[in-house]
């Protein structure tokens, strides 16, 4: 029955569910290796759903070489980032906690609208305020940037160089 109720919980929260929520509906003891076996045995059925490890619990998703095929039917499921925008939160995720003024010192450009983009997506928010006079405030990504880019944690994040490999690979193209 827990497996059921693991799978169940995936189906109808539609978001990642972290493990202190699921130590709620499951026997906590060892949760976390089972609940492995329960997403291995989950995905093998290859029904075109599968379950990923992201942002820190489990959610329930559509296979992307399928997600394609559904837009037509469903449209996109999350709004796009603007290239300024994601320029700023990946400078935050790798940096964080970074104040407005640090990002934009980093961009060269004012980031107004895309901070502003960024905390209505709910891609960053606010952790704070530095110490320093004026007491500007901190910028973080959220547990939900994790989701939005399927990213178990920041460590996933590309080094520089496996970014300027993706970079030169894209522009070869």
């Amino acid at each position: 029955m827990e497996k059921q109720l693991f799978y169940s919980a995936l189906f109808l929260a539609g978001k990642p569910l972290d493990m202190k929520y699921l130590k709620k509906i499951c026997d906590p003891f060892n949760l976390e290796n089972r609940l492995i076996t329960y997403v291995e045995e989950f995905n093998k059925l290859d029904t075109g759903i599968f379950i990923r490890s992201i942002s820190g619990g489990f959610q329930m998703v559509v296979h992307p070489t399928l997600s394609t095929h559904l837009e037509d039917h469903f449209g996109e499921r999350v709004e796009g980032v603007s290239r300024g925008a994601l320029e700023t939160v990946a400078i935050i995720a790798y940096k964080q906690p970074m104040t407005k003024a640090e990002i934009e010192k980093v961009r060269g450009v004012d980031c107004s609208g895309s901070m502003r983009s960024l905390l209505d997506k709910n891609l960053i928010s606010v952790a704070g305020r530095k110490q320093v006079p004026g007491r500007p405030l901190l910028y973080v990504t959220t547990p939900y940037f994790l989701e939005y880019f399927g990213l178990k944690d920041l460590s996933e994040l590309p080094t520089f160089r496996e970014w300027q490999e993706l970079r030169s690979r894209s522009t070869n193209e």
